[in-house]
């Protein structure tokens, strides 16, 4: 049985994660949770012998209830994401897509109702215009300028 990529080491906890930028026109979407104050990009962690795309729309069909397999998803960024949360500290491979939505995705359809997680008691996703999100709080922070860039790269984020 295949197992999410994340175990201890030497008192660190060791992560691999997917997520997407789902763009439509000049909105991204976020999820929110009641638990945490910050928000993320949907996605993620992959799990053992998954390919980082197939991780990514396993957690879209679970947590969405749609299946964007037959979608252009285009390979983004790369994130190696150092942080500590709730005393642990992280070591965390982040890869990021990019999904354009359009007008007959039904969640843009429904983006003015709230949009669920279904895989995750709570939590919901909201549509957040790019020129705003400055004013967003989004982990890791500078997932706001990968967001606005149209350019592959990676970054190196040392949050302690």
């Amino acid at each position: 049985m295949c197992k999410d990529i994340s175990v201890m080491i030497d008192n660190v906890k060791f992560t691999f994660r997917v997520g997407c930028i789902m763009q439509y026109k000049n909105s991204i979407i976020i999820e929110k949770s009641p638990i945490f104050k910050h928000s993320v990009i949907p996605g993620g962690r992959v799990m053992t012998l998954e390919d980082t795309k197939s991780a990514l729309l396993r957690e879209l069909k679970e947590e969405m209830h749609t299946d964007f397999s037959n979608r252009e998803i285009s390979f983004h960024h790369i994130i190696e994401n150092f942080f500590t949360m709730n005393n642990v500290r992280y070591h965390e491979l982040y890869f990021v897509y990019k999904l354009i939505l359009n007008d007959e995705d039904e969640i843009v359809k429904n983006r003015d109702n709230k949009l669920i997680n279904y895989d995750s008691e709570g939590d919901w996703y909201e549509f957040v215009e790019i020129d705003k999100l400055d004013s967003a709080y989004i982990l890791p922070a500078e997932l706001k300028d990968i967001i606005k860039s149209n350019e592959f790269g990676k970054t190196v984020v040392r949050d302690s």
